[in-house]
């Protein structure tokens, strides 16, 4: 599998955001993922990772620190828990709070959804970045965009604002053409992640400050 196809430049962290992404867009469109928090618990009974214990520590611990084994352990250990049968699933005894995928059943979107920029402005009005990504490094959030973005792609949605936004933030040089969010805010935040991040949802603000004025 090449990461890269999926998420740019590989990487546990932002892999991490992407799926928290991910997640957080199908809870909003009211269909949830059902087999993935099977797997959450699964891969606690198998003994892969420890109570409580996320897959990336205990895969980073494993291969001293190697993302790109890491990572390759992961995917490894979803192709393990799908190729197991409803009746292997059902024979666990699920010790850490986890139980068996629900049978597939038709799922049909919630009549609304949320844009990107919502998200990203609740962020900023919780003022808890923890509570979103689980630590406060532009690529995590920038995965997470990336997977939430994905999500609504996949369910047929698209959204504008956040193209508008993108463009915004080159037109007004806010992000130079050729850089990414993440460098530049990077940059002017002197290494500072979570200073970077709240730059990003600073703009968000005005941009839609901007929008709503039009």
């Amino acid at each position: 599998m090449d990461f890269e196809l999926f998420e740019g430049q590989p990487g546990v962290s932002r892999t991490v955001g992407f799926t928290a992404g991910y997640l957080d867009c199908s809870g909003d469109l009211g269909v949830g993922d059902r087999e993935h928090s099977a797997f959450d618990g699964w891969i606690q009974e198998a003994g892969k990772t420890l109570p409580g214990q996320g897959w990336w520590s205990a895969f980073l611990q494993k291969f001293d620190s190697d993302e790109r084994q890491a990572l390759r352990a992961y995917v490894d250990a979803a192709s393990e828990f799908r190729a197991l049968s409803p009746a292997a699933l059902a024979s666990l005894t699920w010790r850490y709070g986890g139980s068996p995928p629900e049978p597939a059943i038709p799922r049909t979107l919630a009549a609304t959804s949320r844009a990107l920029l919502d998200v990203l402005l609740e962020m900023r009005r919780v003022g808890r970045i923890l509570m979103y990504i689980g630590d406060a490094r532009v690529e995590r959030m920038a995965g997470y965009i990336d997977g939430y973005r994905l999500c609504l792609s996949l369910a047929g949605l698209k959204d504008e604002e956040y193209l508008r936004f993108e463009r915004w933030l080159q037109d007004t040089s806010r992000v130079p053409l050729g850089h990414t969010w993440e460098d530049a805010f990077l940059q002017a935040a002197h290494g500072d992640h979570e200073a970077a991040i709240h730059r990003l949802l600073d703009c968000g603000a005005e941009f839609r400050a901007l929008s709503s004025a039009c």
